[in-house]
């Protein structure tokens, strides 16, 4: 809930619970007191565009060439004519192994996200990290749409241009796995996707916006909101139908972020061939960063034990 909703909150309140405003009496109290409790879950739900989108379009925040990366610029349309803009990194060495299609988490822009993933260029795969309309230099504004619209088109661009004869790995990081979940769905019979990997996500606007509401005694109640004032229109259905692509869920057992049930669920719904990695102490989106980074050689591992499948 951003900061002007809660001032609009407290605003509401005190002029609805103020006994000297003429317009409240004493046959609206009760009513007074239902809206007390409805406001906030309702300013929740609907500023929801906000709570999930949070870009940013103007700041560099590290620069690749500090870790020794020259990505290059990449310019793409998606199907409403949209500028978008990404950062694709070849593998180093001459006969890369697979293209990792980076579908990036919420907030800041591609310039901080790409670190997570950097480190694979370096282990023979290309990488592609994309922006969404509005966040970094891509033109529009963030919506469940615009946003799966970015990702089809950066699937598509990378299978006309990069990667015709190599097999594409979809990787979607917290808010960018819903929309990775569906380009695959959406795709998976027209590219040759070898893995699809969901990284602290959910998989559905309808169900993380439940969760949150039931963590507050004060909005548990308006759980049910979630469903009236919130589409999953543009969310993936049919998770089973991935399969036979294999998909590895991975999910932090402390995120406070995005609930480990949220990642549950998501395993619960696909068939086989399915993993899933619960990260004991991991916490949001930080798998590759833990433990000495062991998880990296693991990966790894993971994407080696798929060539022999």
């Amino acid at each position: 809930m951003t900061v002007v909703n809660m001032v609009l909150i407290l605003d509401w309140q005190k002029i609805l619970l103020n006994q000297s405003n003429p317009v409240v009496s004493a046959m609206n109290k009760a009513f007074t007191q239902l809206l007390y409790l409805i406001i906030p879950g309702v300013m929740l739900l609907s500023s929801c565009s906000s709570v999930f989108y949070y870009p940013d379009k103007e700041r560099l925040y590290y620069d690749p060439k500090s870790v020794g990366l020259s990505p290059e610029d990449i310019y793409f349309t998606d199907t409403a004519q949209r500028n978008l803009h990404g950062w694709w990194f070849p593998a180093v060495g001459t006969s890369p192994k697979a293209t990792i299609i980076f579908f990036h988490g919420n907030a800041e822009n591609l310039t901080s996200h790409y670190l997570h993933l950097a480190w694979m260029t370096s282990e023979g795969y290309n990488l592609f990290v994309f922006d969404y309309p509005g966040y970094g230099l891509s033109e529009g504004k963030p919506t469940p749409k615009s946003c799966l619209e970015a990702g089809q088109a950066a699937l598509d661009w990378v299978v006309k241009n990069k990667s015709q004869d190599v097999p594409i790995i979809i990787y979607g990081q917290s808010m960018g796995g819903i929309v990775a979940l569906r380009t695959a769905i959406d795709s998976k019979s027209e590219v040759n996707l070898k893995l699809v990997v969901v990284d602290s996500t959910f998989d559905s606007f309808q169900r993380i916006a439940r969760v949150k509401l039931s963590h507050n005694w004060l909005t548990w109640p308006m759980q049910p909101l979630s469903y009236i004032l919130l589409s999953d229109h543009w969310a993936p259905d049919n998770l089973e139908s991935i399969s036979p692509i294999p998909v590895l869920v991975i999910h932090g057992q402390r995120d406070t972020i995005v609930e480990p049930e949220l990642g549950e669920k998501i395993f619960e719904q696909l068939i086989e061939p399915k993993t899933i990695w619960r990260i004991p102490d991991g916490t949001h989106t930080d798998v590759f960063w833990r433990h000495d980074r062991k998880y990296r050689d693991e990966f790894l591992m993971f994407l080696k034990s798929l060539d022999k499948t």
